[in-house]
């Protein structure tokens, strides 16, 4: 019988398999190697975070027992402008420690702020703050369970209550003026009550009106309505707001006790700033 022989093409293909799996054996050791550090680094992370969170709390908590509160949210709003970073008066207080300290963007200093203020509302003392936010599987889902749903679908309710109003009110309201645009002409489509101006805005509430959008359509509509009944709640609960403020400064200055962290925790800073 003729003796086998072994082709080159044969010896490559051998040895290119065998390249071929050590390449992928070692990338599968990386890729294990990784998923390793990043459960490792991730826990790490999350560890350093809610010890930051946990010592943040420990100060706002501090400063409400030291009767500084106030002047010391005032401080750092202050501080905070200087950064760029803009604090409005309706901010929670305790939102205003956790930007001063993180610097970061309003999203992140929100959930921050919400899982300590779900801290707050639970009796949490700053030492059992990291086993609150591990035990409430993170800040995202702490923020998550104290931001209850209620709340957003009272929101919308509320929204569409306006929104009624709103509507009933611009069909009896009285214009401030009457102007005609020249070769305008408008068609109300689909249930839409109201025509759309386009304006430009010249400040002092004044408005050069440029032309009328031709067509006006029921998702249009709604959409202006949707602003103006958001409109009408900002101002209802800055009116709120006002009153409450001004509750505060009375009761603080009638009865000049201190204010504890539960409570200053619900405060924003313009209402320790009135106080």
């Amino acid at each position: 019988m003729p003796k086998k022989t072994t082709t080159f093409a044969s010896h490559f293909e051998i040895e290119s398999n065998a390249n071929v799996k050590s390449v992928i054996d070692a990338a599968t050791k990386l890729s294990a190697q990784r998923e390793a550090f990043e459960t490792e680094e991730f826990t790490r992370s999350n560890k350093a975070l809610y010890a930051i969170l946990s010592n943040v709390y420990a100060l706002f908590n501090k400063a409400v027992a030291d009767n500084c509160i106030k002047e010391v949210a005032k401080a750092m709003r202050a501080e905070l402008k200087k950064r760029g970073i803009r604090v409005q008066s309706n901010t929670p207080a305790l939102t205003c420690f956790v930007r001063f300290v993180f610097n970061s963007d309003r999203k992140r200093a929100y959930n921050y702020a919400t899982t300590l203020m779900a801290a707050v509302n639970a009796g949490i003392a700053p030492t059992a703050l990291s086993d609150f936010i591990e035990l409430g599987n993170g800040v995202e889902e702490c923020k998550k369970q104290f931001k209850m749903k209620d709340e957003v679908r009272q929101r919308n309710e509320a929204v569409r209550a306006a929104s009624v109003d709103i509507v009933e009110a611009l069909q009896t309201m009285q214009p401030a003026t009457t102007v005609s645009l020249p070769n305008t002409a408008v068609t109300l489509a689909d249930g839409a009550q109201f025509a759309f101006i386009v304006a430009r805005s010249i400040g002092d509430g004044k408005f050069e009106l440029l032309r009328a959008v031709p067509t006006s359509t029921k998702v249009m509509q709604s959409c202006a309505v949707k602003e103006l009944a958001k409109d009408l709640i900002a101002a209802a609960e800055r009116a709120k707001e006002a009153a409450k403020a001004n509750r505060v400064k009375n009761s603080t200055q009638q009865a000049a006790a201190s204010i504890t962290a539960k409570t200053a925790a619900n405060m924003t800073v313009g209402e320790l700033e009135a106080a």
